[in-house]
Order: structure tokens, then sequence, then C-alpha cells
């Protein structure tokens, strides 16, 4: 998955493989809702990138 920061207040995710896609399709329909409030990405602890193999982030509402 490639991330790319346009701004200080957003980023793009660029899928590129077809897993990735779907993965990205479903954390996109768990964020998004038309019927309710959207959900929103809060990160958890810490990302460092020589230990962590990611960064963690809770799903919450808004």
């Amino acid at each position: 998955m490639k991330i790319s920061i346009e701004s200080p207040t957003r980023i793009k995710m660029i899928p590129e493989s077809e897993h990735e896609k779907e993965s990205l399709d479903s954390l996109w329909k768990t964020i998004v809702r038309c019927n309710q409030d959207s959900k929103v990405l809060c990160p958890i602890g810490a990302y460092i990138p020589a230990t962590d193999d990611g960064a963690s982030f809770a799903i919450q509402d808004q």
C-alpha cells in the first residue's frame, strides 16, 4: 500500500495489489457510513519504523 501525504490534513492510500484493494474497500465501508456519522482513525501508541512492522489505529465514532 502506497501512502501519499497530499497536505498536512490529507493523505491518500493507493493499493498496489488486489488484496490491498479489497482491504481498502473494507476499511472504507467500515469508516464511511451513508446513513450515520462516519468514523475516524485514531493512532494507538507509537510507530517506530526501525522496530515496528506497522502502525496501529483505533476506529472510533466522531
